[in-house]
């Protein structure tokens, strides 16, 4: 086994094993956790051993999604836009959010995605780039990025996974979406009781590693390509711009002082709270 500062990485019976290992943090997503994700799986794609991959988080969630936590991100290189501008904004997701995601969903490997616990915003949006998806039945699968005026993600891969109508129920009301609902609508592929989910990713990926390993990519391609000729990927580079508009707004940029003011009052718990007590509320009304 190797490791990074934020990732494990080991090759057994031809199954590449990449699990974020921050669990203190719910393996949050900062720019360096991307960076080694990216590297694993490159180094994965690389390796004639390797016929499977399986993407899992260590400890008790997958992933609480993008760092949120306000912490300084990596200097720009000389000549770059400032930051804090749109355009650095724009750069910067480009590359750790929009084309780190498609490594993953672009591999020529097969790929599961084990998720437990959490699995929230950037999170989710980076399980889903796996070609299958085993959860347990405690999963939280959760997109509420609208309720701190953002659009859904950077990547809007939900429509391509549930429909657009459940879609709109998920971000427009901000609710987790119930793991078994995600299996019947085609995001999940297997939900298994909890704390088997490292043993069901193994059963499965010993499955497909048995097949001929060049038809595996030449089929996944293939699949990839039916959505990409649906317009996916076009549908992706849509979004991905409106999602920096929205970045650009008044609105957010209105909401994003008072979050502000509210973490400084009271830290991270006081922003989670000045962004979902409001429907913690609501939810608690009686509607009888």
């Amino acid at each position: 086994m190797s490791e990074s500062e934020n990732i494990l990485y080991e090759v057994r019976d031809s199954v590449a094993h990449i699990t974020m290992n921050s669990p203190e943090t719910l393996n949050t997503l900062t720019a360096d956790m991307i960076g080694d994700i990216d590297d694993a799986m490159k180094r994965a794609d690389r390796d004639p051993e390797v016929r499977v991959v399986i993407f899992t988080g260590a400890g008790r969630g997958f992933s609480a999604g993008h760092d949120l936590s306000g912490r300084p991100r990596k200097e720009p290189p000389p000549g770059s836009p400032p930051k804090g501008s749109v355009e650095h904004r724009l750069d910067f997701e480009e590359e750790y959010y929009l084309n780190a995601n498609l490594t993953i969903r672009n591999l020529r490997k097969p790929t599961i995605a084990g998720l437990r616990g959490h699995v929230v915003l950037g999170g989710l949006m980076t399980a889903l780039m796996c070609d299958l998806v085993v959860a347990e039945e405690s999963t939280n699968l959760w997109n509420p990025s609208i309720r701190h005026a953002g659009t859904g993600g950077e990547i809007m891969v939900l429509p391509w996974e549930i429909g657009v109508r459940k879609t709109k129920e998920m971000l427009w009301t901000g609710d987790p979406l119930d793991v078994h609902e995600a299996e019947r609508l085609g995001m999940v592929n297997r939900v298994v009781p909890d704390g088997t989910l490292e043993a069901e990713c193994q059963r499965l990926a010993d499955r497909v590693a048995l097949m001929p390993p060049r038809m595996l990519q030449l089929t996944k391609r293939s699949l990839n390509k039916t959505q990409e000729i649906q317009g996916m990927l076009l549908a992706y580079e849509h979004h991905f711009l409106a999602h920096q508009l929205g970045h650009a707004s008044h609105e957010a940029a209105e909401w994003n002082e008072r979050a502000a003011e509210a973490r400084g009052d009271g830290g991270f718990k006081a922003w989670l709270e000045y962004r979902d007590g409001p429907f913690r509320e609501q939810a608690e009304r009686d509607y009888a």
